[in-house]
């Protein structure tokens, strides 16, 4: 006997095919959010370190014009510098504005406004009135993976940043000085041989640090890597050669604009043992605070650029006064004079102590036996960006200059 047979509708397979692919693509959709997604952060990031970067340089060159760089810069320059990050950078740059030390835009006759339209754009022509910033915008369109599931294929990744340059006050302040004097010191600590001639560097090499109380920096008598008196200008001789010179050069501060980190062409005049040195440092800056460019190598010929990898390995230092030295940052140094009571604790009644033998100076920090010159204070800033104007006699102080990113 045959078995009954039950009469049932069909299954409806198909439908379960279409909610699998449903599924799918709704998985492969929440995959690509994630996968399209971090890839979009990252270039993202990528995108705004260009814009960050492309303000920055644009700041860099309206800093060089508050410190009367000549030839003073121009749009042109402006427009340059952010042009060449942008492209570096695989970025396209979707605007630049001019903007106020406050990072608002400016208009091309240099009013404050709100309007992009209105707004004083890079490249324009012109370098609108009060302009101390750059506001650019950077923009990367990049394929998706995933995300083409869903019909998204493409992100845009847009970013705006604002870079402004202005007068760095924590140096000094105004009736301080800020004067740039005519000496620099090696950016790792040293102290003189037990003759008090040949430099020696502290071992591990060690960096100056900022201090309450006074440091005592030795001045050895030659050799590479000295403490030592320069001469911005080796080849004029308006105020003269020698300790003349020097007294000439502190108190009428005559150095050139320099931006940080660069290379600068100066003669390095070694030790004066001077009393018309000693007495114009203590006269003009006992107990203030100046300027001092701190050096970390020398060139003997010029360098292609603004990094120490700018001057070829065979003309790393070199013999001769006249070098390129290389200036990666400037110190905050304040003299010890009467007024100071950190100094006058210690037995240091004045900042300088240049001419003749000073056994003081054997007596506090790197000052070692045989050590009879020295300048004597203490460090309070390090700038280590920017540009520091160009001196500007004894009228009025030198003043430091930096970029900022503020937005």
């Amino acid at each position: 006997m045959k078995p009954l047979r039950t009469n049932r509708p069909d299954t409806p397979r198909g439908q379960v095919v279409v909610i699998v692919a449903l599924a799918m693509v709704l998985m492969v959709a929440m995959v690509g959010l994630v996968v399209d997604g971090g890839y979009a952060w990252g270039r993202q990031r990528q995108t705004q370190n260009a814009s960050d970067a492309a303000s920055e340089a644009g700041a860099v060159v309206l800093a060089q014009n508050i410190a009367n760089v000549q030839p003073a810069k121009t749009d042109a320059d402006v427009d340059a510098a952010v042009a060449a990050i942008f492209a570096s950078n695989g970025t396209a740059r979707k605007a630049a504005y001019y903007t106020d030390v406050s990072g608002n835009m400016l208009t091309p006759v240099g009013v404050t406004t709100v309007d992009p339209a209105a707004a004083a754009l890079v490249g324009g022509g012109a370098i609108p009135p009060g302009a101390s910033g750059v506001r650019a915008i950077g923009s990367q369109t990049f394929d998706t993976f995933l995300a083409r599931v869903i019909g998204i294929n493409t992100f845009t990744a847009t970013t705006p940043a604002t870079a402004v340059a202005g007068y760095l006050t924590q140096i000094c302040s105004a009736e301080a000085g800020c004067d740039v004097i005519p000496i620099t010191f090696p950016v790792t600590l040293l102290s003189c041989t037990n003759t008090g001639q040949a430099p020696e560097f502290v071992q591990p090499p060690s960096f100056w640090q900022i201090s309450n109380d006074p440091i005592v920096i030795p001045l050895c008598g030659n050799g590479a890597g000295n403490v030592g008196w320069i001469d911005w200008y080796p080849d004029d001789t308006f105020c003269g050669n020698g300790a003349a010179e020097i007294v000439c050069e502190i108190n009428n501060p005559n150095n050139p604009a320099i931006d940080l980190p660069s290379w600068q062409y100066v003669a390095q005049t070694g030790n004066i043992s001077s009393s018309q040195v000693e007495n114009a440092l203590n006269t003009k800056y006992a107990g203030k605070i100046v300027q001092v460019p701190q050096f970390d190598i020398t060139c003997n010929t010029k360098p292609t650029g603004p990094l120490i990898t700018d001057c070829p390995t065979a003309n790393v230092g070199g013999q001769g006064q006249n070098q390129w030295y290389h200036f990666p940052q400037f110190a905050g140094f304040q003299f010890c004079g009467p007024n100071i009571v950190e100094c006058t604790n210690k037995g240091f009644t004045k900042g300088a102590y240049v001419n003749g033998n000073n056994p003081i100076c054997e007596t506090q920090n790197y000052g070692v036996p045989g050590t009879g010159q020295c300048l004597v204070g203490r460090f309070v800033r390090f700038i280590s960006q920017g540009t520091v104007g160009p001196g500007t006699g004894s009228s009025s102080g030198t003043d430091a200059i930096g970029v900022q990113l503020i937005h």
